[in-house]
């Protein structure tokens, strides 16, 4: 089991779509690419991608997309359903990079 996010096992969960949003934008500004270049590297559609980068939900095969374009893991985008991001997002996270 994997310690890092055992806590999540027996609380309600969900992806914390406004964190992937600020670590997607953090990351294309680090390559210095636009949503069109995003959007045929990851091979998703340009709405997908803008959907993405504002914090709206995408399906789960475009989220994965995106974290094996961007090097994210999914994992950490998880959150106790019952929490507010203040309560367990780190200071690079919310400046929009992962650590």
């Amino acid at each position: 089991m994997n310690a890092d996010y055992a806590h999540l096992l027996d609380r309600p969960i969900a992806i914390d779509w406004a964190l992937f949003a600020r670590a997607l934008r953090c990351e294309m500004r680090k390559r210095g690419m636009t949503q069109t270049q995003v959007e045929k590297e990851a091979r998703l559609s340009r709405a997908t991608v803008s959907r993405a980068s504002t914090g709206m939900p995408i399906s789960t095969a475009s989220l994965f997309k995106l974290c094996i374009w961007a090097d994210l893991n999914p994992f950490e985008l998880l959150r106790a359903a019952d929490r507010t991001p203040e309560e367990y997002i780190g200071e690079a996270a919310q400046m929009g990079c992962f650590t």
